[in-house]
This record gives structure tokens, sequence and C-alpha cells, in this order.
């Protein structure tokens, strides 16, 4: 009897979609190891912004997963519509980190004239590619051209080239002989950081693995709207049932609508709970009679 009711009120759709979960979160660590530029590149909207004279009021950001070079740009309205990272899971994309250190030097720079902040995105890039980086120990400039780029310092204290190259070595040869040794630096000191990351994320994580078929939950992110009366507080935490309808990693999966079969995009695991249906359990419920059942669903939603 006990096991029947434990298995009927597990199955409780208003109680699986309104209930926290608590388990520790879903999904080990799962790197990304890119071998060669541009190979895996992160992209991201950082706004909106105050509009400024120009008329801008975003920030489009790119950075290079291997020798993490970045790309600013300010653009009028951002409206791009596809995404290939997993939703509400942005620590998937590199550019989060060069998001926050761009929010932060714009802030130091602007004062209190908010409207002049795509003036300084020259200046706040090349301390980004000029500063070493504490995953690869080197320069973006370095991993993507070879050499430092000169700063003002540079252009005082240091002597000036006289545009010979050495006779021993072509310069071809010794950019490429440069460019390998800072691949090869930067891809051992990746390696490290991403194993020390690992373990630390992992300590507070679970291994969850889905098959294709499988029903789950997925969290939900509503906002509150006082003009609707609806209050996030009191929203459910989760939306379903969902059908995985692809596994695209052990932490990714693709999924559809479990009564339509329609497309509802890409999740992380870590957004995802199992979800139990009525029909999974009915036959151990046999020996409950219609009063019953709702008397245990009422107690397990107070």
């Amino acid at each position: 009897m006990v096991s029947e009711v434990k298995k009927y009120v597990t199955s409780c759709t208003v109680c699986q979609l309104t209930k926290p979960s608590q388990s520790r979160p879903a999904g080990l660590m799962v790197p990304i190891r890119p071998q060669k530029h541009w190979e895996y590149v992160g992209v991201d909207f950082v706004g909106p912004l105050p509009r400024t004279s120009c008329g801008n009021a975003y920030i489009l950001v790119f950075v290079d997963y291997l020798s993490r070079w970045v790309e600013v740009v300010a653009v009028r309205e951002a409206t791009a519509q596809v995404r290939l990272t997993t939703a509400y899971h942005p620590q998937t994309n590199a550019t989060e980190r060069v998001n926050r250190t761009l929010k932060t030097a714009i802030r130091a720079y602007v004062d209190d004239k908010h409207t002049t902040w795509d003036r300084y995105i020259p200046q706040i890039c090349f301390a980004l590619r000029t500063a070493p980086h504490e995953s690869t120990g080197q320069t973006p400039s370095m991993m993507l051209y070879g050499r430092e780029l000169d700063t003002s310092l540079d252009l005082v204290t240091q002597p000036v080239w006289d545009g010979m190259e050495d006779p021993e070595i072509p310069y071809p040869e010794s950019l490429r002989l440069t460019l390998q040794e800072a691949h090869d630096h930067a891809r051992a000191a990746l390696e490290i950081s991403h194993k020390r990351r690992k373990m630390h994320y992992d300590k507070s994580r679970r291994s969850v693995l889905y098959a294709i078929g499988y029903l789950v939950r997925v969290k939900t992110h509503p906002k509150s709207d006082a003009l609707a009366n609806f209050t996030a507080k009191l929203a459910p935490l989760y939306s379903g049932p969902y059908r995985v309808t692809q596994v695209l990693s052990d932490v990714n999966y693709r999924l559809a609508k479990s009564d339509k079969g329609q497309d509802a995009g890409v999740y992380h695991v870590v957004n995802m709970q199992p979800f139990r249906t009525w029909n999974a359990c009915s036959n151990n419920c046999t020996s409950l009679t219609g009063q019953q059942k709702k008397t245990f669903c009422l107690l397990l939603r107070t």
C-alpha cells in the first residue's frame, strides 16, 4: 500500500511543476577544448545601454575560445534570434566573463556621462588584447599574431627596429615557430585550467543522463507583470512535460512538447528534471478508490 501511494503521488502533475527540486544540480562540467583559432567562437550582446549620439545602444561581443581575442562592435539594435548556447545556461558562452569586464571598464570610463560609452570601446579592446589571460598565460595578441602589440609606452622605451630580418631564420618560419610555441603552451595551460575548474565544479554536481523518448520538465524563468497581476513568486517552477528527441552531449538535449511534438529547443541538463506520468503508476494504484486518489494528491500539494 505504501509503495503504491508513493508511486502515485510522485506522478502528480501539479506537484511536479510547482515544487522545487531538493537534489544537487545536475550536469558535470564538459570543457570545450579548441585546437585552432576561431574553431569555437562565443557571440553575445551586452545591453541595452543608454543610446549614444551615434545611435548605439548595444555591444556585440565575439571571443575566440583558443586565443581569447575579442572583437567588440557598438550597434544600434540587437535583433539576432539564433541561439547556439543552451537556454538559461550562460556559462556555456565564453563571452560572459568578457561582458562583465567590458561593463566594469565602461563604468570606470564614463563617470556620469552615460551616453558616451561607445567612445571608449577601442581603448578597452586594446587593453583586453594585450593583457595575459589567466587560462592561457598568454596575451591574445601573442596567441593570434605571434607578437605583442606595442603600447604607447613601448613606442617610447623600446629601440627602433631597423626592419632587417635574422639572416639565419626567415621571418615566415620565425613567425610559425613563435605561434606554434605559443599555441602549445596555451593548450597545456588550458588543459590544466580545465581540470582544476572541473574538479571544483563537479563537487557540487551530479551526473544525470536521459535517453531519447524520456519525459522531462524544464525550469521556468518567469517575470512579474504588475499590469497583468502576475508575480513570478507564485508562478510554476517548471513547465512540461517535454520529450527528449535528441541527445547532443552528456549535458545538452533537444526537447519537444510531448503532446504536439513541436520542437522546444535545446536545454542544459541543469534546467531539466524527470517527469513522471499518471500512466506510469496506474497499474500499481488499482487498489485506491477515486476519493483516496484525490485525498493523497491534496495532501502532497499542501
